[in-house]
């Protein structure tokens, strides 16, 4: 219910600003990082919980920094000193640099979005350091699967295209979801979502079908924002 009064006069106002609207779910302010990956690094996080629980490559028992192809992602506690949470990308273009090339034509975010939606690209980047992991995919198309280190640039399973359309606003910040560039669907695209209910990891992210709830706002654990560098 909070996001009801906001929700459709911020997306109104974000499609109003053209080229400029592809940064609205970035934001300065406090940051969520360590300070060695430095302002190259974003923090995403989610309107469901809040700006200081972000993105993690889940390590079980988190033994330290760890991370492989298939390794699963979380929402966890921000912290200066976990570079399981550093990840770099963010903005890397407009989908209409994208579609039918890396991302194929017949895709749902082609047919369906104009050419300024801003597409984001989410590499693990543990203290500074690209690894090639990107957050993505395995099985495009597939409802409810994890989201998980994949390799970068291999295609639209790694590539998330911000809804503009379904973009709200919530104390001071822009949220929008994040739809996954290979989902072929007609209808109810797949949207990067957290799981606060999951264990092993706990706010597991997933990738499941946009959820429009009464008057088409989108459920909060389905909308995300950015902000960039280390913890202050």
């Amino acid at each position: 219910m909070r996001k009801m009064i906001t929700a459709l006069s911020t997306a109104a106002a974000l499609l109003t600003l053209g080229a400029s609207a592809a940064q609205a779910s970035v934001h300065p302010g406090t940051p969520r990082a360590t300070p060695a990956c430095g302002a190259q690094c974003f923090a995403l996080s989610s309107l469901e919980l809040g700006p200081r629980v972000i993105q993690n490559a889940y390590v079980p028992g988190d033994t330290g920094v760890g991370g492989k192809i298939g390794q699963k992602l979380d929402l966890q506690r921000a912290s200066n000193s976990h570079p399981n949470e550093d990840f770099s990308g963010a903005q890397v273009g407009v989908l209409g640099s994208f579609c039918g090339g890396l991302i194929p034509a017949e895709s749902y975010v082609c047919i369906n979005y104009p050419s300024n939606y801003p597409v984001f690209e989410s590499d693990w980047t543990p203290f500074g350091n690209e690894t090639g992991l990107c957050a993505g995919l395995a099985a495009p198309g597939l409802n409810g699967q994890n989201v998980t280190l994949q390799a970068c640039g291999a295609g639209a399973p790694t590539l998330w295209v911000g809804d503009l359309a379904n973009a709200t606003a919530y104390d001071g910040r822009a949220y929008t979801p994040w739809v996954n560039a290979s989902d072929p669907n007609f209808s109810h695209p797949l949207v990067l979502t957290v799981d606060p209910g999951s264990t092993r990891p706990g706010n597991q992210l997933k990738a499941e079908r946009l959820n429009l709830l009464t008057g088409h706002v989108v459920r909060d654990s389905q909308e995300f924002t950015l902000r960039f560098g280390p913890v202050a």
